[in-house]
């Protein structure tokens, strides 16, 4: 597969296809959650309109009935009847006839006349069925019943609403009312949400009021309301998804738009990097033909141009290299017994260095050798700087004799430190009273260097079995170099803690300059320092880890350049009967 065939292949399964699958799965969420939604909302319409149906007709009953209860029917004339018939028609603006019927079902007087137009009319088209569907008998038996509704075309449905007027002994009468659901059917339109069509049905599906069912798929819910009656609240699936469909079509919008995009990008990219690698490949070319004169001339700020120019380094070099051979084979006659000796004093140097590693191991043991006549060229220096006939030049150079005589001294010492690879004389010790002498030591030269020491030395620690002035020799050599990288004054604190209960660390931490990274490995090696002052031998941590190795312990640092380091020492836990050899 090519270059452009592979980048392709990437930018596809990497950008493409989880933005595709992203899509996707965000629109079946969002068409899941949006059916649910909408089902809920239809549910709650139609609910509410059932609600209002049933809360219309309890409105009715109770103030229609409390008045029909009211009146004493029996005892009224003629007239009078009509009067009160007259009362209860105008109760309410929805009635739209009253009509009072005797023991036999006939209709003994009815008021259906509006002068004001507000009542609706009872069409003689539906009287005699308005007249059939009175629950007379239920009336009687119960004292009030709704009979069914009766779908008025053009109009709100009526419904009866029959009340039992007793007459003592004599069989009761029934008051008709004629009741049109007209302010029902209007609240049903304003409880819903616009899109949502919401109707009355009844119990055999036929329409009483509201609006039709749309055309199509729907998305439906229903609410029973009185008598069997239902409310129906549906719309048309393709409007209730009609926000899945934009979703959806912008998400294929934006993900093939993003397709063509990272295609596009791929295929500049991958024109990108077949340019140089076309140079480079012909570079390459050249140079097996021995044509070591070609040069990419790559110009560019990138990897590629950091190649090119290395590969015409390369070139040169190897341009160089071969017109060097061609001298040398011309000269290779007269040159091999320059070169055998050569070889001979490489061969030299290599034993010589072996020498050096023999004397770096043997300079423990001739370092106490070095003591006795170095002591005599103090002592001498002592002596003759304790003349009074001196002249200050021999003076100032006695000095130096001393110093550097002393100098010398410390060195053998330090040299010797680090030949002893046993502990003398171990013994149970209690290292927090170690490191305390260790900075005890030396607190006045922290005090005159502004340093400020913390101490958290964990008087309960376990103790360790060693010598005590062997591991505090390795404390002071830290504490030192601490203060050395604190010229300007800072912090150390030091720390002993115990370890699981199997080792005892101690931690000395200072906030001084810090040591490169690329140094923190060499720090322990002999003669190496990182010290400015040409006077760090670069024994002193050499030395302490030689003696923490000799009380098996390990020590390790921590630096970061300009935050401070942090030097660990972990010895073992003095075991019952324990003994280091």
């Amino acid at each position: 597969m090519t270059v452009t065939g592979k980048l392709l292949a990437i930018v596809v399964f990497v950008a493409i296809a989880p933005l595709a699958v992203f899509a996707f799965t965000a629109m079946r969420v969002h068409e899941r959650a949006l059916d649910s939604d909408v089902l809920e909302l239809h549910r709650k319409s139609a609910e509410s309109g059932a609600r209002a149906i049933e809360a219309s007709l309890d409105a009715a009953r109770r103030t229609t009935g409390g008045l029909v209860r009211a009146i004493p029917w029996v005892a009224l004339s003629a007239d009078e009847r009509r009067g009160a018939l007259t009362l209860v028609y105008q109760q309410l603006d929805d009635v739209a006839a009253v009509t009072l019927f005797d023991a036999d079902s006939r209709a003994l007087e009815s008021v259906a006349d509006d002068p004001s137009h507000r009542h609706p009319p009872l069409v003689p088209a539906i009287a005699d069925t308005f007249a059939r569907s009175i629950p007379i008998a239920d009336a009687r038996e119960h004292g009030a019943a709704t009979g069914a509704a009766i779908a008025v075309p053009d109009d709100a449905p009526i419904v009866a609403l029959a009340f039992s007027i007793p007459r003592g002994d004599a069989p009761a009468w029934t008051l008709a009312v004629a009741l049109s659901l007209r302010a029902a059917c209007g609240e049903l339109h304003l409880a819903s949400p616009p899109a949502i069509a919401v109707r009355l049905e009844d119990a055999a599906g036929a329409l009483l009021c509201g609006e039709p069912a749309p055309a199509g798929e729907l998305l439906s819910a229903s609410a029973d309301a009185h008598g069997g009656w239902r409310v129906v609240a549906d719309q048309s699936r393709d409007h209730a998804l009609a926000s899945t469909r934009s979703i959806r079509d912008q998400s294929l919008f934006w993900a093939a738009l993003g397709a063509v995009a990272a295609i596009a990008c791929g295929l500049v990219l991958a024109q990108a990097i077949r340019r140089p690698l076309r140079r480079l490949a012909s570079g390459a070319d050249a140079i097996a033909r021995g044509d070591y004169a070609h040069r990419i001339g790559h110009t560019a700020r990138d990897e590629f141009g950091a190649l090119a120019a290395t590969f015409d380094r390369m070139t040169g070099e190897l341009e160089r290299k071969d017109a060097e051979l061609r001298a040398w084979n011309e000269e290779l006659q007269g040159r091999v017994d320059a070169r055998t000796a050569e070889l001979n004093d490489a061969q030299d140097q290599l034993l010589q260095s072996r020498k050096l590693g023999a004397m770096a191991a043997l300079t423990a043991g001739v370092a106490h050798e070095l003591n006795n006549p170095l002591a005599g060229v103090l002592g001498l220096a002592q002596l003759l700087r304790a003349r009074s006939d001196l002249d200050e030049r021999a003076h100032k150079s006695l000095a130096s004799i001393e110093r550097e005589a002393m100098r010398m001294r410390d060195i053998v010492a330090q040299m010797r430190s680090l030949a002893q690879d046993t502990v003398r004389d171990a013994v149970p010790l209690d290292v927090p009273q170690v490191v305390a002498a260790a900075v005890d030591e030396l607190a006045p030269r922290l005090a005159s260097g502004h340093i400020v020491v913390e101490r958290a030395l964990g008087e309960r620690a376990p103790r360790v079995r060693g010598n005590a002035a062997q591991l505090q020799q390795a404390v002071t050599q830290l504490v030192d170099n601490s203060l050395k990288a604190m010229p300007s004054g800072g912090t150390l604190r030091l720390a002993v803690r115990a370890i699981e209960g199997e080792l005892v660390a101690i931690e000395v931490a200072d906030t001084g300059r810090g040591i490169a990274p690329d140094l923190i490995d060499k720090i322990f090696e002999p003669f190496f320092t990182t010290k400015d002052d040409w006077r760090g031998v670069g024994l002193g941590l050499a030395v302490a880890q030689r003696i923490v190795e000799a009380h098996h312990g390990r020590i390790r640092a921590t630096s970061r350049v300009g935050s401070g380091t942090t030097m660990t020492i972990t010895l073992p836990v003095m075991r019952r009967g324990s003994h280091l050899t």
